[in-house]
């Protein structure tokens, strides 16, 4: 999976139109959902990026508040120098450090996309403002987009009460890691949970934590702090995770992917040139909508 971070410019979350981007966007992995209502499971955060990468990000987040650029020359320049002191750190070469030795553990991470919903075509990456005006009429179409938010979670053979006791670390072979995706109020809650830890240098990336669901129907969900993540105890349990949890990164993306051209035919309204005349929200009634996408064969 090394390759996800080969360069410091690279957008990970990309797929192109051909049969691998048609694997990806027909992928029926499980994501985590609860079920009913007081259902509890206790979790911990398992997604995150290399200590190299999280530096520049820095580098460049604080060159942007400053109205300056960072070169991707200069990036990879900052990326060498990070890695070498891990190296120093761990008694290796530059050239032995895996992607599990460069992870930074400190600083969970988190996916973020724009989507709209439709009947019949599921949830559809936003084009909205990427594609000039014509192509914006095609996308209002839609509902609006939502911001949306994917991470990895490792869930642990707790009790109905989201407990796990010393004596139960024999179970932990029975460990699960899955996608999780949230709305931004469950990830802004997230967020004021790690920011309080921080206040006593800490971060939720060395928790565990309970999450309670409280409406199954919309997938709202209070989260609770529940002490030091027990996944981390065992250097070795620790890295099996890891090389478990890596393997996934790439699988945290879970809506479809389509030019306007494809959104536009999907809603029937054919070329360009004949597009331009129908515009118009009063020129695509309500049920003429419902009765295009009712026609509509997902991929």
């Amino acid at each position: 999976m090394s390759e996800l971070f080969d360069d410091y410019d690279a957008i990970d979350t990309d797929i192109g139109l051909d049969e691998e981007g048609k694997k990806v966007a027909s992928d029926q992995a499980e994501w985590f959902k609860m079920g009913s209502k007081g259902q509890i499971f206790r979790m911990a955060f398992a997604y995150f990026h290399p200590i190299d990468h999280n530096m520049v990000a820095k580098k460049v987040a604080a060159a942007k508040e400053a109205g300056q650029t960072v070169s991707l020359e200069k990036k990879r320049e900052i990326g060498k120098k990070v890695l070498e002191r891990l190296a120093e750190q761990s008694g290796k070469k530059v050239e032995q450090l895996t992607l599990i030795d460069r992870l930074d553990l400190s600083e969970v991470k988190f996916k973020q996309f724009r989507a709209h919903y439709a009947q019949g075509l599921g949830f559809v990456h936003s084009r909205l403002g990427l594609d000039g005006v014509e192509a914006d009429a095609v996308w209002k179409r839609l509902e609006e987009p939502k911001n949306y938010f994917t991470t990895l979670v490792l869930i642990y053979p707790a009790n109905a009460r989201g407990d796990f006791r010393a004596e139960d670390m024999s179970k932990l072979a029975e460990v699960r890691l899955i996608p999780w995706r949230m709305s931004r109020g469950l990830f802004m809650s997230i967020w004021k949970h790690n920011a309080g830890l921080q206040s006593n240098g800490l971060s939720i990336a060395s928790q565990d934590f309970k999450a309670e669901c409280v409406d199954p129907a919309y997938q709202k969900i209070d989260i609770s702090l529940a002490g030091p993540a027990i996944w981390q105890r065992d250097p070795a349990y620790k890295r099996a995770i890891l090389e478990k949890a890596v393997g996934m990164y790439d699988k945290l993306d879970p809506f479809r992917t389509m030019t306007t051209d494809q959104l536009r035919a999907k809603l029937g309204l054919g070329s360009t040139a004949m597009a331009d005349a129908s515009m118009t929200p009063g020129n695509f009634s309500t049920s003429n909508y419902a009765d295009v996408l009712s026609e509509v064969e997902d991929i």
